[in-house]
């Protein structure tokens, strides 16, 4: 075999490989992306709001992932619907997570206000500021 092409043809031609094409990606499979991305960035830069996007690129993820199984010969872009699953899940566990965090921080100053509160008898504080301005006079 020789590497030149047959005649008629331009120098440097190769042949188009045998087999058929890749699939076309799944017209889902991006937004499924993009979706978990988005969401766990969220989820971690702003303080768990991404909770709230993160489950769309998990449940969307999980759906196309399912769909593009179920046909391989009629959908590619698996990888892209799996990136969408895989951020979705870790971002809506990090969401999760820090709002967890915020309403327990909530709860536990609420807490604290009370028990200050409670324990605090205004008089008593003026009379021990009377009784130690007269003992440095």
């Amino acid at each position: 075999m020789t590497s030149t092409p047959p005649p008629g043809y331009p120098p440097g031609y190769q042949p188009a490989p045998y087999g058929f094409p890749p699939p076309p990606p799944h017209p889902e499979a991006n937004s499924a992306m993009v979706f978990g991305i988005v969401g766990l960035c969220l989820s971690v830069m702003c303080g768990g709001i991404g909770v709230f996007i993160a489950p769309f690129g998990w449940i969307k993820g999980k759906r196309v992932m399912a769909e593009i199984d179920a046909n391989p010969s009629a959908y590619g872009g698996r990888g892209n619907a799996q990136a969408g699953f895989i951020t979705g899940l870790i971002g809506t566990i990090f969401g999760a997570l820090y709002l967890l965090f915020w309403v327990a921080y909530v709860i536990f100053i609420i807490v604290m206000l009370f028990v200050v509160a409670e324990e605090t008898d205004p008089t008593t504080t003026f009379d021990s500021i009377n009784a130690m301005l007269s003992s440095r006079i």
